[in-house]
């Protein structure tokens, strides 16, 4: 479930009443404090810095050896500033906004090991199914991620769960006027429709 920006005692408090069990930290800006704070909570979690880190926060990180208890670090910074990164250190450094489709992959070796697809940026099913297929064969881990959306882009998403290393598809569970029903996750475990196709129903 994400963790929205909040002040660091907001976001230990949300973490600490929730039900999930892996929880997504969005970060405007790092703070070594802050992050012993949540390695402190004993729970699984990452952080999505919106390239909101620093060459040197990066550098310090992946020397780090506690930034192997972080299930990954998600576009550290800004896009094409990539090249401080190194996927042998300590950190599980994740591509999002650096990897908009497999044709951009190669350039991406040896600075991320895991790549985050979503289908209302790559065009679709059929484009993620492809780009998964590239970046699987170049030995990334793989990521389908999701805007704040409705259980129709979830539900599309959820179908391709068997594919993945991580999945991060909480955007309905983060709307209030979700308009349609299908596919869902809840406290972490994903429930497939069992409806035909994608399995969705309109309210």
């Amino acid at each position: 479930i994400t963790i929205s920006i909040d002040t660091v005692e907001e976001q230990v408090e949300k973490i600490m009443k929730s039900s999930w069990n892996k929880f997504k930290i969005k970060c405007n800006g790092f703070s070594s404090s802050n992050l012993e704070l949540f390695l402190k909570l004993g729970v699984q979690f990452s952080l999505d810095a919106n390239s909101s880190f620093t060459k040197e926060d990066c550098c310090w990180l992946q020397g780090n050896t506690n930034s192997q208890n972080i299930l990954y670090i998600e576009q550290p910074l800004l896009i094409g500033n990539f090249h401080c990164l190194d996927s042998d250190k300590f950190v599980n450094w994740m591509a999002d906004e650096d990897a908009q489709n497999a044709n951009q992959l190669d350039k991406l070796l040896t600075h991320y090991s895991t790549i985050n697809i979503k289908l209302m940026k790559c065009g679709g099913l059929t484009p993620a199914l492809s780009f998964i297929e590239n970046a699987k064969k170049l030995g990334f881990k793989v990521m389908l991620g999701c805007m704040t959306e409705s259980s129709i882009g979830i539900s599309a998403a959820c179908a391709l769960s068997g594919l993945l290393d991580f999945a991060d598809l909480d955007g309905a569970n983060l709307i209030s006027n979700d308009y349609a029903t299908g596919s869902f996750v809840e406290n972490g475990k994903i429930y497939l429709s069992e409806k035909p196709g994608l399995g969705i129903s309109i309210l």
